[in-house]
């Protein structure tokens, strides 16, 4: 009888503990305990289809940052996900003011120096519960190193619309990631960005781009903003040719492909001036006028030397550069 209650009593011992254990593996939230990980670098990801995850988990493992999931409070379904109007992931994109709420937060976010910060791309943008996250902290004096996945759409203004929500941090060159991406790609990516990914040193500030037109190449001095820097992000991965007509007698303007984020003030612009107008087109001003821009840049040529370059041919092919 003694016996029979010994073996009752390490039964129930054991199974307690391997429930606890069951537990500990079910948290989402909790960071890698593994004795390995780096002190100073987090790798919070959001991810809905288990993509991102799994860019997620590669980059812990290559870079020893601790894994923490950004799991949003009501979580989102295959309905909510659809490309339909009313979709809940479509109405949060449409609704500036969106913040889907988070399921716990991170412990001790001041020890981390370096943040991995990964999303998929929804509708060419980062979902809603990523701002949420960002706006949930201090990122003063960090490193922010954004990775998405997707089909296809690179991680262009989907970042860039995030550095205004930690604009005290410092932003590095985004990644973009497919379905499927190997562990090599993405240490790959890792190496190329160097010592700036352990926060070592702070990524490459470009002040200026280039216009090249009927093959002259003018250089645009940018204007600090959102608009600009998701410009760069997008020719960080190729430049951008497009075709550009005169219009008003005072601009060329042409569709870039592709939209930016805007910032429009209702202004004059002049001769030089480069605008962004309805948050995908590029206008080049050799003449002046009135109405609603983000400003982009300023071209360094007199308004005689702008007409007689941006007036004929007309249309006429614009490649924007990095170099």
């Amino acid at each position: 009888m003694k016996k029979a209650k010994w073996l009752s009593l390490l039964l129930a011992v054991v199974g307690c503990a391997l429930f606890a254990l069951s537990a500990c593996g079910e948290s989402n939230n909790t960071e890698n305990p593994d004795n390995t990980v780096s002190s100073n670098i987090l790798v919070a990801y959001f991810s809905a289809t288990g993509n991102t995850q799994k860019v997620a988990g590669y980059l812990a493992d290559v870079t020893g940052g601790r894994l923490y999931e950004i799991e949003p409070q009501v979580p989102y379904t295959e309905a909510d996900m659809t490309y339909e109007e009313d979709c809940r992931a479509n109405v949060e994109h449409k609704d500036p003011a969106a913040r889907p709420e988070i399921k716990g937060s991170v412990e001790n976010m001041a020890e981390y120096d370096v943040i991995y910060l990964g999303y998929p791309i929804w509708w060419d943008e980062a979902p809603k519960i990523i701002y949420t996250f960002v706006e949930s902290y201090d990122f003063s004096g960090k490193t922010i190193v954004p990775f998405c996945t997707s089909g296809s759409s690179p991680i262009g203004s989907s970042a860039a619309n995030l550095h205004p929500l930690a604009p005290k941090a410092t932003w590095l060159e985004g990644g973009r990631f497919p379905a499927g991406a190997s562990k090599s790609a993405v240490e790959e990516w890792v190496n190329s960005l160097g010592s700036k990914g352990s926060g070592d040193e702070e990524s490459e500030m470009v002040e200026e781009i280039y216009f090249t037109v009927n093959g002259r190449k003018i250089a645009v001095k940018l204007e600090p903003n959102a608009a600009a820097e998701a410009l760069v992000e997008l020719l960080r991965e190729g430049d951008i040719t497009y075709t550009a007509s005169n219009y008003g007698g005072f601009e060329k303007v042409g569709a870039l492909g592709r939209s930016l984020p805007r910032s429009d003030v209702r202004m004059t612009a002049s001769a030089g001036d480069v605008m962004l107008y309805l948050g995908n087109q590029i206008v080049l001003f050799y003449g002046s006028n009135t109405w609603e821009y983000t400003k982009l840049g300023k071209m360094d040529l007199s308004a005689e030397e702008l007409k007689e370059l941006l007036i004929s041919p007309d249309p006429a092919e614009v490649t924007i550069s990095l170099h």
